[in-house]
């Protein structure tokens, strides 16, 4: 059982994501987003991976950027998985933006739940 934490300011998405997960033997745990320096991480359990929504940007950089390195710091140990509203499909692990932003992959929101659950495996090498 992985330790998965899904960080999105849309309650209902944090809520679904989480029952997905669940459903598959992961423990989870959910915060929403925050606009400010460490995403508002006070003292974060260690996780095996996080399921992150990225804030909206018109450039690689910048407030998507942030998000991830914010989320690796305050889980360093942990993979992480981009979910945006701004992709139209979903990119793995060899697509530039994936790799510049430092993430496993980045799912297409909404996603279906089986693009979520093969994410997740792939991002925990399963």
């Amino acid at each position: 059982m992985s330790k998965i934490m899904v960080i999105d300011e849309d309650s209902a998405m944090r809520v679904l994501i989480s029952e997905w997960l669940t459903s598959e033997g992961h423990e989870v745990r959910s915060l929403p987003r925050h606009d400010s320096p460490g995403l508002g991480f006070t003292h974060p359990a260690p996780v095996d991976l996080v399921v992150l929504d990225l804030p909206y940007q018109r450039t690689i950089g910048g407030a998507a950027t942030h998000a991830v390195k914010a989320a690796q710091a305050a889980y360093p140990q942990a993979a992480v998985v981009g979910i945006s509203a701004q992709l139209t499909r979903s990119l793995g692990a060899q697509a530039d933006i994936s790799r510049v932003l430092g993430v496993s992959c980045l799912l297409a929101k909404p996603c279906s739940r089986e693009e979520l659950v093969r994410a997740v495996a792939d991002a925990l090498g399963r």
